[in-house]
């Protein structure tokens, strides 16, 4: 790599973490358990109204679980984060409450710093360690933004007809010149379609491999929700992917 791509490389380790938490803003809902499994009562100490208010704050559409969903997150209820406030373990002296966000998988998708109180009473003590747990959120610059690995029916009907296509004429001209040749049946080439983004790499059946988030650097991608990115060097495209342990770079066929 030249001097500016490694630079560029570094930039993006550091920036990684940041665009992860960022994720949050494809999703439009929160939805807040009524009761907390550390407490005895629905909305005890009015914790739960609590979250609910700070979360509104941040500009979330703040839901209880036993509220009526709009329905728009009937049919789909993987437009919503959901909240898991756990008690930490805790010493002679501090109350300590972990705010989790798990998607409608039950995936944790972000988690914030421990919120710690030294206060006696339960109620100020557990009131101000969520708040000091939601400090965490403060920091990011919500603002909902649709998720776009969700690629419209008709468009990919397009898609399919045409790189389909593609991949059926390079099959064919593929032609044994014996029967101990063996012939590669796995068309191993990607191919880009421009998107407001930058682009959206497909394989020949087409699935969506990945989705590459244009740069200030000319032929360097983002790999949207990957510690990854993908670049040109040489006339050849690369993939080099860094979560905590620099992976093998991988050499990629991608048809743009």
């Amino acid at each position: 790599m030249n001097k500016k791509l490694t630079v560029f490389v570094l930039f993006l380790c550091v920036g990684f973490s940041a665009l992860a938490q960022k994720n949050i803003n494809n999703y439009k809902y929160v939805i807040i358990p009524l009761k907390y499994d550390f407490l005895s009562e629905k909305d005890q100490y009015r914790l739960n109204t609590l979250t609910r208010h700070l979360f509104k704050q941040k500009g979330f559409v703040a839901l209880f679980d036993e509220e009526e969903f709009p329905e728009e997150l009937n049919e789909d209820k993987c437009m919503a984060l959901y909240v898991d406030l756990e008690k930490a373990k805790t010493g002679l002296f501090a109350t300590k409450l972990d705010l989790k966000l798990k998607d409608c998988y039950g995936k944790e998708v972000y988690k914030t710093e421990t919120g710690t109180s030294r206060e006696k009473d339960y109620k100020d003590a557990y009131i101000e360690a969520l708040k000091n747990a939601f400090s965490s959120i403060e920091f990011l610059d919500y603002k909902y933004q649709p998720a776009e690995t969700k690629v419209e029916e008709k468009e990919l009907i397009t898609e399919k007809v045409e790189v389909k296509n593609e991949a059926e004429t390079k099959v064919a001209e593929v032609e044994p010149s014996s029967k101990n040749v063996e012939v590669q049946s796995k068309d191993t080439t990607l191919y880009a379609q421009e998107k407001s983004y930058g682009y959206q790499v497909v394989d020949a059946t087409p699935k969506v491999v990945m989705q590459l988030l244009s740069t200030s650097v000319q032929n360097v991608f983002i790999v949207k929700d990957k510690n990854a990115i993908v670049y040109k060097e040489d006339g050849f495209w690369y993939y080099s992917e860094n979560n905590g342990e620099l992976k093998e770079t991988k050499a990629l066929d991608i048809k743009f």
